[in-house]
């Protein structure tokens, strides 16, 4: 329903298109100009290099053909670490992160950014919001998602994801307020057996702010 959108509007859709390339990914407002997203959305796996900031858009709070704002990106800065989309280690998802800047700025009264969380314990109640490639024109909200493990940057949970939902926010409630704490990078091979693994953001986002700087 739509109301259940309302408190997830930074969430939106990262739609890349170009002539050889189309592909659709999650992204989340972390400032009014500034989205977070996985690395490997953002980089071609023909050049292994950036997309061209025009072919990259980001759209918030998209449901059914409505959103809550749109702009193309202006810049896209990866994590200096990151080695492309072919290194397939738990090594490698620790730097699959990247910002996107906006051109056009979300007004904060429109979609809310998220604050960056520390790292969540074991234990920890998630939310995963995602648009996936299988539900496409609204968000899903997952509960109920469990962290198996963390090391060092990389966090594995037990939840149920699929394509397009990369770049997905792993929220954590504490009172009224939400913090976005990972960002979802991969899936498992079992599907009977499901697995997640996400960058753990507060780990790995310094290092992609200082390159765009």
């Amino acid at each position: 329903n739509s109301a259940e959108h309302v408190p997830w509007r930074a969430v939106g859709r990262v739609n890349i298109g170009g002539t050889r390339e189309i592909s659709m990914c999650t992204g989340t407002l972390i400032a009014e100009d500034l989205v977070l997203t996985a690395a490997h959305c953002v980089v071609s796996s023909r050049t292994g290099k950036a997309y061209r900031p025009a072919l990259v858009h980001f759209v918030a709070g998209w449901r059914r053909g409505q959103k809550v704002a749109a702009s193309v990106a202006s810049s896209i800065t990866v994590h200096p670490s990151y080695q492309g989309n072919n290194d397939t280690s738990v090594d490698r998802l620790a730097f699959d992160l990247a910002v996107i800047r906006l051109e056009k700025p979300i007004a904060q009264e429109k979609a809310p950014f998220f604050g960056i969380g520390p790292a969540p314990v074991i234990g920890t109640p998630l939310t995963l919001i995602s648009y996936r490639r299988d539900r496409a024109h609204a968000l899903t909200r997952q509960k109920g998602c469990d962290i198996t493990g963390i090391r060092k940057a990389v966090m594995t949970m037990n939840c149920n994801v699929t394509y397009g939902a990369s770049g997905s926010p792993v929220f954590v409630t504490s009172g009224d307020t939400v913090r976005l704490v990972a960002v979802l990078s991969a899936m498992g091979p079992d599907p009977n057996h499901p697995v997640a693994f996400a960058v753990v953001a507060d780990e790995s986002i310094a290092a992609v702010l200082a390159a765009m700087n």
